[in-house]
């Protein structure tokens, strides 16, 4: 401290700033408190002391600073914008408003104050305001880049990119160190899909600031949504280099390496996220729904049965022992992954089901208290009120099977409300907005369940439970008097809250009522209005060795096929050897290997070779799909998880199908349809037969073009079916489905 000796005032206020714009803030706070020990009115060296204790979260004893530098200098504006500072930070909003609106009527030029009170206003939602703050900051000072900045992040939460590119492209002119406006930039581009510039924007940000988690987490992502798995992996790692305790990191890193099948890295991924935080809930429910999308055998399906089991009593016992999760923790948690895997192990999913749902209810009735409610219909309404929800409101296969029964419904007697959990439009999505008497799209949980609460609805329809994060969480409150599921995604759903589940009589074994959670309602045929394809735009597959050999073709996502099934691919060979199996690649060569080193090891022990009988063609558009099967003489159903769309996507093209139907209504749906189309030959009762019918389709081309002329003849019965949506209708219009 002898730096100070027989210095003024003024010069001991001066040696204190400098420490404190070095850092040296204990230094500094000495110095500030010797001052006004000296002189306790002296104005400048309260504001200062409270910019210090500021910055080391000191809120309270920084508001007593600004306010005593006010109490001797009251029209001190840079104190008023100061005070502010803390009450913003202190969540008292209003207090810190009137602050900023004080600094600025005391001296209107005071910059700071004007962009300040605008950060404010963008917080609050009032982006008018916000924008007049930071254009007249601008006024003021033209060279002022934090308020190009923010007017930028304005632009942005309005969602008129254009402009906030431009703005944040300014604040990069004047301060080309700006990381933060590079960042955000880099996520308006992102967002906008121009991704080589966002690329470049994020490096720019990580080269200014090498430690930026948050621009090396986005580049990671980005590589992600580029298909460019191994470097998203390298920046996650990145993260964690910089903040080795980051589990959000660590949780990225397993997400990816599942997404490209590497499970097994997954899991010991999430477990060392839960190792360093084991209150995690996030990474708790990541690793519980992780399986295999392709089975290496079946010992594997057995281990992660038994997994998921464990995780689910895990979790519970993590749930029944904490209780200080907020409820951002909640929601993230629900919202990172559903059990979808889980439900493709071709056994009775019921129980474990109910447990899994019982887990998202009781976080959900933590969260969402008031709306586990029972609701009672409104019966004052001249119509039935009836929402659909769905994260697949666009060309997709949950579409194909359910738009109509949005678009064909008897504005008679109902008013149809849609809620699209997603923001991606297509044709498909014009085509359901135009016919619904209210839209309302949203990735966002809280505004939907406020949007469908706030409607009123009598019944509540959910398309496809299990697929999308944010529909589980939904789907577990009571947000209607009366709530159904069906077979977007055809397993029951688990829930309390959902009581009814719409199914398809054709394709219901009998006592099916045992495998859902749901009281069933059966409706006639195959339960759906389909539009016929579109075959005006069929494109031909560049497919070689396909001369003088008979084609089958299986449709199905490799997760589909099971390692009990792959005996019939060898079976058919044994007894027609010229033909060749086509199936369609995984999603990632990971994923595809797999099943072809599981099919090839048991085709090996036969003295057979899998590669020479078989082809994989590479996922492609739907036209090119139709293509496919136009290119193929024998379509082969997979036996867990039976072909919808696919199997009336080839009827439609008049190709035979061989089924052979399971247990459970998911593996039942091309025997359902077949059955409706009155094609019963090709409907197998054993895998032996299965084989049997695949051989006859193969080598008598007599009776493949008798089934194939018995397709033609009917394949009508399949589309434009009315049945479904008037049945739907008649029983929805009945007033003791409420009680």
């Amino acid at each position: 401290m002898n730096e100070k000796k027989n210095l003024s005032l003024e010069g001991t206020l001066a040696l204190a700033d400098q420490h404190h714009k070095n850092n040296k803030l204990h230094i500094a706070k000495k110095l500030y408190d010797e001052i006004l020990k000296k002189n306790p009115n002296y104005a400048e060296a309260h504001n200062n002391l409270g910019i210090l204790l500021y910055k080391l979260g000191k809120y309270q004893e920084s508001m007593k600073c600004y306010k005593k530098t006010i109490q001797i200098q009251p029209k001190n504006s840079a104190a008023h914008s100061n005070l502010g500072f803390v009450f913003k930070e202190l969540g008292e909003n209003q207090k810190a408003i009137k602050c900023y609106e004080k600094a600025i009527q005391i001296h209107y030029n005071n910059v700071d104050a004007h962009n300040n009170l605008g950060i404010l206003h963008n917080k609050l939602g009032k982006y008018q305001s916000a924008m007049k703050c930071f254009e007249k900051a601008i006024e003021i000072q033209p060279s002022f880049a934090a308020a190009y900045y923010n007017l930028a992040n304005t632009f942005k939460e309005l969602e008129k990119y254009q402009k906030a590119i431009t703005y944040y492209q300014k604040a990069i002119q004047i301060l080309p160190s700006f990381s933060e406006a590079y960042y955000n930039l880099g996520n308006i581009l992102n967002k906008t899909r121009e991704y080589q510039g966002a690329m470049k924007c994020y490096e720019k940000a990580i080269q200014i600031r090498p430690n930026f988690i948050g621009a090396h987490n986005n580049l990671g992502s980005l590589f992600e949504d580029l298909g460019e798995y191994h470097k998203a992996i390298k920046c996650y790692e990145k993260v964690i280099q910089i903040q080795p305790d980051n589990t959000a990191a660590y949780n990225n890193i397993g997400n990816t390496l599942k997404f490209i099948g590497e499970h097994e890295k997954a899991i010991s991924i999430y477990e060392k996220a839960i190792q360093l935080d084991p209150t995690n809930l996030d990474s708790h429910w990541l690793s519980m729904n992780i399986f295999p999308i392709v089975y290496k055998n079946l010992n594997e399906i057995n281990y992660y049965r038994r997994r998921f089991e464990k995780n689910i009593n895990r979790i519970k016992k993590l749930l029944d022992s904490q209780s200080q999760y907020t409820k951002e923790q909640f929601i993230n948690a629900i919202n990172s992954s559903t059990n979808f895997f889980f439900h493709y192990q071709g056994t009775d999913v019921l129980q474990l089901q109910k447990r899994y749902a019982n887990l998202v209810e009781q976080i959900t009735h933590k969260v969402y208290k008031k709306f586990h409610k029972k609701k009672k219909k409104n019966i004052a309404s001249k119509y039935i009120k009836i929402g659909f929800v769905s994260s697949y409101f666009k060309n997709h296969s949950v579409s194909k099977t359910h738009k109509n029964w949005i678009t064909k419904l008897d504005k008679k007697f109902f008013k149809s409300f849609v809620y699209y959990v997603d923001n991606k439009f297509d044709v498909i999505t014009k085509e359901i907005k135009e016919s619904a008497d209210s839209f309302f799209f949203s990735s966002d949980v809280d505004d939907l369940i406020n949007e469908i609460s706030n409607d009123n609805l009598d019944i509540l329809i959910y398309l496809d439970i299990g697929m999308h994060p944010k529909i589980q969480i939904l789907s577990s409150l009571r947000l209607a008097p009366l709530q159904c599921n069906t077979f977007g995604h055809p397993v029951t759903s688990g829930f309390n809250s959902i009581d009814y589940y719409f199914s398809s009589k054709v394709m219901e074994p009998q006592n099916s009522e045992k495998h859902y959670s749901e009281k069933l309602i059966n409706l006639p045929n195959i339960g759906i209005n389909y539009d016929f394809p579109d075959l005006s735009k069929i494109k031909k597959p560049n497919v070689f060795n396909k001369s003088n050999v008979t084609i089958f073709l299986n449709l199905q996502n490799l997760f589909k096929l099971l390692p009990q099934e792959d005996h019939i691919y060898l079976d058919i060979i044994k007894k027609y050897p010229n033909c060749r199996i086509w199936f369609i690649q995984g999603r990632g060569h990971s994923i595809t290997n797999v099943f072809k080193e599981r099919v090839s090891e048991l085709f090996q022990k036969e003295g057979y070779d899998f590669k020479k009988y078989s082809y994989f063609h590479p996922r492609c558009s739907q036209e090119e799909f139709l293509g496919l099967i136009t290119e193929s003489d024998i379509i082969l159903d997979s036996l867990n998880w039976s072909g919808f769309n696919t199997s009336l996507a080839a009827l439609s093209l008049n190709k035979p199908i061989v089924t052979f139907p399971s247990s459970f209504m998911r593996g039942r749906h091309t025997y359902g349809i077949l059955k409706t189309l009155g094609v019963q030959e090709t409907i197998a009762t054993s895998e032996k037969k299965y084989v049997q019918i695949a051989v006859k389709l193969a080598t008598n081309i007599k009776f493949r073009n008798s089934i194939i002329d018995k397709i033609k003849k009917n394949n009508k019965k399949l589309f434009d079916d009315n049945e479904p949506i008037r049945f739907i209708e008649s029983v929805l219009r009945k007033k003791d489905i409420f009680n």
